[in-house]
């Protein structure tokens, strides 16, 4: 028995490998369903600017995938969708924080039986791409073979990552049980040689490197437990500038118990008073944000003073709160079920989850502040949100757009985060939360009137799948 201790950003994996039966026998590695899964990837890595240490740099990806429809365009493929949740510089010491999303990226995709993997409108992700691909014949312990693999990188976070190929040389290694899973080991190594294309979205000119990587796979179904990606590669630009990044990515997937919605549906109508209840198998596809208006005909008109605060009501800045995937859905649907209660809230299935509508909430004009009149709502929120275990919720600030875009962008992060240290001083662990603000970037209604100036401010929360 031998024991492989792993220790990388306050994180220590044990990988206690000892004799499987059956171990020197032929293994076949392929996909098949595996359900809804997760995937956290963690980075460090040093950095050096023409060779000057140039500091850490730290990275943190989270994704919730769940599988798709069949597709009979697809045969022998598995269909996946789902949300890739990014962040900068999340290590906090250990501590229990509620974490600050800096992108949240949709995804597309299908993965054939090989591993190769087809990605709908690539945005980035996942990063990797037919790594690991697996050979079509069975292979005994020590068997080795080659194939091709590619990389989306952006080394300076523009947003617009480039897709770099590579060749990755496999061996097999047998049979090991990681954390009491029965798992297939095998070690990976590929070089990145790699000259930019004119057309590349990046502008570096060339990157080269090594990564050294081992990979458990699941014997149940082939999904990748565990990656782990020793790193080091350098990037050279048209003027001289390189900069170099040492380190590891450990990438590591874990199947999602389904959510019991009928369960989770019960739960919140008995404790928020809500008496009509949606169908827990309605999943509407999302709906994109309406189409701007059309300019009004120009009329001459005064010129405005610097800044206006329009508010809706004496002293008041009405927010709805939405516990729902960020779909920019106008606030009733055919299945949103209004209520008739006393705490004015909907809820509507959604194929991330369950979405409540908790309408008019009240802060103080341009303020992250509740207002007192909100304490027996928020309570009322934590409370249900307490008999959902096992869960983590999204919170996600929308502004109303009055052409100040930066002073939106902040206020929307407050109000989202304020959203977050309300509930986590009821008792729901911070760590549950992520949160985001996306300003006026994301309208529902129409900014030029003052009911869709309402719609538009607003804070959403995710019951995440």
């Amino acid at each position: 028995m031998r024991k492989v201790f792993l220790k990388n950003l306050g994180l220590i994996a044990v990988i206690i490998a000892a004799p499987i039966s059956g171990q020197n026998e032929p293994a076949r590695l392929v996909m098949s369903e595996t359900g809804p899964y997760s995937i956290v990837e963690t980075s460090e890595w040093r950095q050096y600017t023409n060779k000057t240490y140039a500091g850490q740099v730290r990275h943190t990806v989270k994704a919730s995938i769940m599988p798709k429809p069949a597709d009979q365009n697809a045969k022998n493929a598995l269909l996946y969708q789902g949300n890739f949740f990014v962040f900068e510089d999340t290590i906090k010491s250990g501590q229990k924080t509620a974490q600050a999303v800096d992108a949240i990226v949709p995804v597309s995709f299908q993965i054939n039986e090989n591993g190769s993997i087809k990605i709908d409108n690539d945005q980035g992700f996942p990063t990797l791409r037919g790594f690991p691909t697996f050979p079509s014949q069975q292979v005994m312990p020590g068997a080795k073979w080659r194939a091709p693999g590619a990389r989306a990188v952006d080394p300076l976070n523009s947003g617009q990552p480039a897709v770099i190929p590579f060749t990755a040389d496999y061996e097999y290694k047998g049979k090991e049980i990681y954390k009491g899973i029965l798992v297939h080991r095998i070690d990976a190594t590929y070089s990145t040689q790699y000259q930019n294309t004119p057309t590349s979205p990046q502008d570096f000119t060339r990157v080269q490197g090594s990564h050294k990587v081992f990979i458990l796979i699941r014997v149940d179904d082939g999904l990748p437990l565990l990656i782990n990606d020793s790193l080091d590669e350098t990037y050279s630009w048209a003027d001289g500038t390189t900069r170099q990044f040492k380190g590891f990515t450990l990438t590591f997937g874990a199947r999602i118990v389904p959510m019991d919605r009928v369960e989770v549906i019960n739960s919140l109508g008995n404790t928020l008073k809500i008496e009509k209840l949606p169908d827990p198998k309605v999943n509407p596809p999302p709906i994109p944000a309406p189409a701007a208006p059309p300019p009004p005909a120009p009329v001459p008109r005064p010129a405005p003073p610097p800044r206006v605060v329009e508010p809706l009501g004496p002293a008041l800045d009405p927010v709805t709160v939405i516990l729902s995937e960020a779909d920019d859905q106008p606030l009733r649907d055919k299945n949103t079920i209004n209520t008739a209660g006393l705490q004015d809230i909907d809820m509507a299935t959604v194929p991330e989850g369950i979405r409540l509508t908790i309408k008019d909430i009240r802060f103080a004009p341009d303020s992250a502040d509740f207002l007192p009149t909100e304490k027996t709502r928020l309570d009322l929120l934590a409370e249900a949100l307490k008999q959902i275990p096992d869960r983590s919720f999204l919170v996600e600030g929308h502004t109303a757009a009055t052409g100040r875009p930066a002073g939106e962008m902040e206020l929307s992060i407050e109000r989202a985060k304020r959203m977050v240290d309300e509930l986590a001083n009821r008792g729901i662990g911070p760590e549950r939360f992520i949160y985001k603000g996306w300003g006026g970037t994301k309208p529902i209604g129409d900014n030029a009137t003052n009911p869709g100036r309402a719609q538009n401010r607003r804070v959403e929360i995710t019951i995440l799948e």
